[in-house]
């Protein structure tokens, strides 16, 4: 299952043709899709309010990142 990613990427990569920001996107989906799964198998169940603030601040910053690096790829 660990491996597919790759596989995906060079899938992905090879459609989007944009070099380093497809594995910009790559990592970043990766550690959102991690920290969702983790909301959903209730892995953040007992932490600080703190904690949960910060991973959803963080979450929030790195899909508005996706965004504008998305938005980047298309002005090309």
């Amino acid at each position: 299952m660990w491996f597919l990613q790759f596989f995906f990427y060079g899938m992905g990569e090879s459609k989007m043709g944009n070099g380093p920001s497809s594995w910009i996107l790559h990592m970043a989906f990766i550690i959102l899709i991690a920290n969702l799964w983790g909301v959903v198998i209730k892995e953040w169940k007992g932490v600080s309010r703190k904690t949960i603030s910060t991973i959803v601040v963080g979450m929030i910053v790195m899909f508005i990142s996706i965004l504008i690096v998305g938005y980047g790829n298309s002005l090309r």
